[in-house]
């Protein structure tokens, strides 16, 4: 963590943005001078809670990502190439990952900056996400939609541009410890037997080993790969630890996880995969295990992207969504092919199948 600081990007970050594990580049003094909290020292809860007791607005860290990132050319590619992009580059990085036990920190950095600006560019991304043909590899596909998605939440909640990167980064790595795992454990998770799931949990033990092995990788990016399936209510693994001790970016990541699996697991049949709707019926139903307020702006601003697709219902009849239930979206309003329009929450046996492309 001693890299002289001419090498590190060095940024003032508000207190309300501060989270553990980032490191403070200058002193914190009180107003006669007395040193409150020195130069390098490591943010902890205890600290963050001290600097709003004393009142003050802002202190400078070390950018959370301290690697060379290549400049992002103003002029960036629509976001569709940018994520075709970066899937070929996850997946070529996951096959040398696998060869050399060593993760190329600087392509993930500049791959994840480039997502995170396609994020802010694209708008309406996370329903592009799904606007694509059906996919060849779940766990690449994966990784780079819980980035692009953890990209759009932190924009949302307000972080700052180098936190979004860092938490887009974060998520482009949560699942890289699969790249230690055999194959066959890879694309059907949810189908294990009960002792290959073990083995498939271990995926975030050996993330957090291998981002471990990179100089100054942030303690922050760390957290979120190795607490991304850890639950607030002490129900996830791999520590069982509770809502306090789990890292906002790992609050973040596990949410773009949870709406995103469910979509692209079952990859090479878009009819057997989760529809939008679904997949955040899933997470309002997971919401206390989760972040409450970070589930509940992620789905308010969903059901801005998710009104007037046309949809397959579960009965095979098809129509425009015109109204989001927002408690159910499911179990929304359709205006069906014939001009009917017909509320999904009254209609218990009938649901939103999928997304008609």
């Amino acid at each position: 963590m001693n890299t002289p600081s001419e090498n590190r990007k060095i940024i003032d970050q508000r207190i309300q943005h501060l989270v553990p594990g980032m490191e403070l580049s200058r002193d914190i003094c009180s107003d006669d001078g007395k040193i409150l909290v020195s130069q390098n020292s490591i943010l902890t809860q205890h600290i963050i809670q001290k600097l709003y007791q004393w009142q003050i607005p802002y202190v400078s860290v070390y950018a959370e990502v301290t690697t060379h990132n290549p400049v992002i050319d103003p002029r960036l590619q629509k976001f569709l190439n940018t994520y075709n992009q970066s899937v070929t580059i996850v997946q070529k990085a996951f096959d040398d990952i696998r060869a050399t036990q060593e993760i190329p920190l600087d392509t993930f950095t500049a791959t994840a900056d480039d997502i995170a600006a396609g994020v802010i560019e694209a708008g309406n991304v996370v329903d592009q996400l799904y606007n694509l043909p059906p996919c060849d590899d779940y766990t690449m596909y994966h990784s780079v939609n819980v980035s692009a998605i953890s990209a759009l939440v932190a924009t949302w909640l307000n972080y700052p541009p180098d936190s979004v990167n860092a938490i887009s980064l974060a998520g482009l790595l949560h699942d890289v410890g699969k790249s230690r795992l055999p194959l066959e454990l890879l694309h059907r998770p949810n189908r294990l037997p009960d002792n290959s799931y073990q083995e498939y949990m271990q995926h975030v033990s050996h993330g957090y080993h291998l981002v471990s092995k990179i100089p100054n990788i942030s303690q922050s990016i760390s957290a979120a790969i190795f607490q991304h399936h850890e639950r607030r209510d002490g129900s996830g693994y791999p520590g069982g630890i509770t809502d306090y001790y789990i890292h906002p970016y790992a609050k973040i990541v596990a949410i773009a996880d949870v709406y995103d699996e469910g979509m692209t697991i079952n990859c090479e049949n878009p009819h057997s995969r989760l529809s939008p709707y679904s997949s955040l019926q899933k997470l309002r139903e997971q919401v206390y295990r989760l972040d409450p307020k970070t589930c509940i702006i992620f789905a308010d601003n969903m059901t801005n992207f998710l009104s007037g697709n046309r949809v397959a219902l579960t009965d095979g009849r098809q129509g425009r969504v015109v109204f989001i239930n927002k408690d159910y979206p499911a179990r929304s309003m359709v205006q069906l092919d014939e001009g009917t329009v017909i509320d999904l929450s009254e209609q218990t046996e009938v649901s939103i199948h999928y997304i008609v492309r």
